[in-house]
């Protein structure tokens, strides 16, 4: 009976196998519904950027045309100026002082003119009476070297052998006292000896007084000195230190003998006819100066300094009247550096600016390059500038790159034209019209270079490629109505796509989800993206 309820219910189980392998065949078989995408095809452009900042392409201080106090302000940081306006005013005061001081010199250019006009000739003439004196002057001297010299140096070297014999004389002398001292210092030296070495062995047996005993030690030593002090005098002679006065009269000598060898008296002789030379050439000079009436020169020069006076006293008139300080050119004031009633100077005065006026219309940026990036740009070439205020996409032309290396950081600054001026479209809504934005200096930018471009570049959804890995990756596409698997290569990610290189059919309807549901085989169907 156990038999036959097993039987039974294992062909029910059977039964119920069977009907559900049909069913899940049937359920694998179905269509599956899925989402593709065809490559997409673009151009793909390199870039590199740097980061920098805008500075102004023209900033002028504005100093005072004059010396004098502010009388007047018109102008505030912030404020825009055109080329001409009135600024400041100066009080003029310092420019009728000056006006007054070149007035004073030109009276006193005058007056040299008058001077040098009357009295320029009578000094040019006292001047070569003066030089004809001197060439008398000179003659005689070497006159008088011609018949005095040999005999001046021919005594100088009888008064040097005199020296020296005189210098060896003493030297024997010294030797002989020397000789004669030390022995006496030591004859007196071996007597004090012996007695302090007798008095020493008394007074150690008591024979003698201490007093006694001290005396004969006193003698002692003084003798031993006296004796060290005879030694140290008799070695001069050894080392030759008593020698050097000798020596020296011998070397003095040894000169005047050359002196004569050489006949040193015809070079003094051969000097004083130098001096007759150079005081005739003077007076050569002089005359060619009378003779050309050189005075008329100098009178020509005074009368310049006339006309010089008198144009420093016209630009000092019209100083006087250049009290209002004006803008250079149509731009913004950035600074002001003075203050109502404080004093102005000239910039030549090495005074302080009155103004800081920049140009805003087009500004400069400025940004540093590596070395080994130096031949990405070229003057001319155009960059486009960003800030971080989202102004993007500005052109820029490259006008400055430096010739030298930052040896700090080995990079080169370089500079562009920025123009101020950039049409920005509110991509949030198309109806607002394009508005005008403005770029301040001291902004900090990123710049960048094109640095290659790619064309027909095909991408696919990243989500698409599966297994990516060493640069390959699948792919499952729909052919006909059946799921095939391809094998591509794979670049760069750009985004929320992938390069694919393994080049596809332009129509390559590739599955973009759900790829782990499918097999190659797989029927599907395309459903609505």
């Amino acid at each position: 009976m156990k038999a036959m309820i097993h039987g039974v219910f294992l062909s029910v189980f059977c039964v119920c196998l069977i009907i559900n392998s049909n069913i899940f065949a049937q359920e694998t078989e179905a269509v599956q519904v899925v989402q593709v995408q065809k490559p997409r095809y673009v151009t793909i452009v390199s870039e590199k950027e740097y980061t920098g900042h805008l500075q102004p392409k023209s900033e002028v201080k504005v100093y005072a045309n004059i010396q004098g106090k502010i009388v007047e302000l018109n102008a505030e940081i912030g404020q825009k100026v055109a080329k001409g306006d009135i600024l400041a005013k100066i009080n003029a005061h310092e420019a009728n002082i000056a006006a007054i001081k070149a007035e004073v010199a030109l009276s006193i250019a005058k007056a040299q003119f008058t001077t040098t006009e009357a009295n320029a000739q009578t000094r040019l003439e006292t001047q070569l009476v003066t030089s004809q004196e001197a060439v008398a002057e000179a003659v005689a001297k070497h006159e008088e070297s011609k018949s005095l010299s040999e005999m001046r140096i021919r005594n100088q070297l009888v008064q040097a052998e005199s020296i020296l014999k005189v210098a060896e004389s003493n030297l024997e002398r010294s030797r002989i006292s020397s000789e004669q001292g030390l022995e006496r210092a030591k004859t007196e030296f071996s007597k004090t000896t012996s007695d302090y070495e007798r008095d020493k062995s008394l007074h150690e047996q008591e024979l003698i007084s201490d007093s006694a005993y001290e005396t004969s030690e006193t003698r002692y030593k003084l003798g031993k000195s006296r004796y060290e002090e005879a030694v140290a005098a008799a070695a001069q002679f050894n080392d030759g230190t008593a020698q050097l006065a000798v020596e020296k009269a011998t070397a003095e000598l040894a000169i005047a003998q050359k002196i004569v060898e050489s006949k040193g008296w015809e070079r003094e002789i051969a000097a004083a006819e130098s001096k007759i030379t150079q005081a005739k050439a003077n007076l050569a000079a002089t005359q060619k100066l009378v003779e050309a009436k050189s005075w008329e020169r100098e009178i020509a020069i005074a009368k310049s300094a006339v006309s010089e006076a008198e144009e420093h006293l016209k630009l000092a008139r019209e100083q006087v009247n250049q009290a209002s300080i004006n803008s250079p050119f149509d731009g913004v004031v950035s600074q002001r550096h003075m203050e109502l009633g404080d004093f102005a100077k000239t910039a030549s005065s090495s005074g302080t600016p009155i103004f800081t006026v920049i140009a805003v219309d087009v500004l400069k940026a400025v940004w540093t390059i590596p070395v080994s990036d130096g031949s990405r740009f070229k003057v001319g070439d155009m960059v486009l500038i960003s800030t971080a205020s989202g102004i993007q996409n500005i052109v820029a032309t490259i006008d400055f790159i430096s010739p030298t290396v930052k040896s700090g950081d080995n990079t080169v600054e370089v500079h562009a034209t920025v123009p101020n001026s950039i049409e920005m479209k509110n991509k949030n809504d198309n109806n607002i019209p394009d508005q005008i934005s403005r770029l301040k200096p001291g902004t900090s930018i990123t710049i960048s270079i094109k640095t290659g471009e790619r064309k027909n570049i095909q991408l696919l959804p990243r989500r698409s490629v599966l297994h990516i890995q060493n640069g390959k990756g699948s792919i499952y596409v729909v052919e006909g109505n059946t799921v095939d698997v391809k094998q591509v290569n794979v670049g760069g990610i750009y985004g929320s796509e992938i390069e694919v290189s393994t080049r596809l059919p332009q129509n390559q309807q590739v599955i973009v989800d759900g790829q782990h549901r499918l097999k190659r085989g797989t029927s599907v169907s395309i459903g609505d993206n």
